[in-house]
């Protein structure tokens, strides 16, 4: 019997109300994520990438359809039930949201200790994780004294830590400078060939071509296109996605 997916997502929907007309920022959306695919989210800006990483772990409550997680309804959930939910699925945001006044290893030591971790255990895989992001020698520094790229490092370190079953990374490397794009897309890729689950709205075409097992097209709210990445970037099927890709490439 097959596996069921770590994500089942079925005709979500996200609706606003605006001057009296509904607005969708996601429509009919159906994905299925299984363990170890690597999906990469593309699209232009407002498409509905960053939304529907949100609805996924309610950040943003769906106004329709399901999202099951490891066979749980999401949308079902009580406030303590999606609070454990969450600790298995790690999120990485656009901003780092660091504790400023903790050093780099605190941060990551900080989720450990909320739910009770003896405190040496704590450092110690707090140590391994910033050794695996290619922090050991900035564990004591603050987040002030670091660059955007290691304070995103620490972020995933962070995510790490409580050993999620899937990571969902909304545009990771957006908020940084052109040098620093490629230390943290190295780290996802070192994520990507030790077997994680990810899920990674970004704008780094090369990443999602080379890395990603499928590629998801979004345009206006609605996947457009669902592929393996050659069949993307080398026979995409849409107008709008060889548009847009015509215009990423080309730069």
């Amino acid at each position: 019997m097959a596996e069921a997916p770590i994500i089942d997502i079925v005709n979500l929907e996200k609706r606003y109300r605006s001057k009296n007309t509904d607005v969708f920022a996601l429509q009919g959306i159906n994905l299925a994520i299984n363990k170890g695919d690597i999906f990469g989210v593309i699209g232009k800006s407002g498409a509905g990438k960053s939304t529907l990483v949100r609805c996924i772990n309610m950040l943003e409550r769906p106004t329709g359809g399901s999202i099951f997680f490891e066979g749980k309804d999401m949308c079902r959930l009580s406030e303590s039930e999606l609070r454990a939910a969450r600790r298995s699925m790690g999120m990485i945001f656009q901003q780092f949201n660091l504790l400023m006044q903790r050093t780099a290893r605190q941060n990551v030591c900080f989720p450990l200790e909320l739910i009770g971790m003896d405190k040496v255990q704590a450092r110690k895989r707090a140590e391994e994780l910033l050794d695996l992001v290619g922090l050991a020698n900035r564990m004591d520094s603050y987040p002030s004294q670091l660059s955007g790229g290691q304070k995103q490092r620490v972020a995933i370190a962070r995510t790490l830590s409580m050993n999620p079953d899937i990571i969902l990374f909304d545009e990771p490397t957006s908020a940084l400078d052109p040098e620093m794009v490629g230390e943290v897309l190295d780290v996802m890729k070192r994520l990507a060939g030790e077997g994680f689950t990810m899920l990674v709205v970004t704008h780094e075409m090369a990443f999602a071509r080379d890395v990603s097992s499928r590629v998801i097209f979004m345009d206006g709210g609605v996947i457009l296109e669902d592929a393996a990445p050659e069949e993307i970037f080398n026979n995409p099927k849409q107008a709008r996605t060889r548009e847009f890709l015509s215009r990423y490439l080309s730069r």
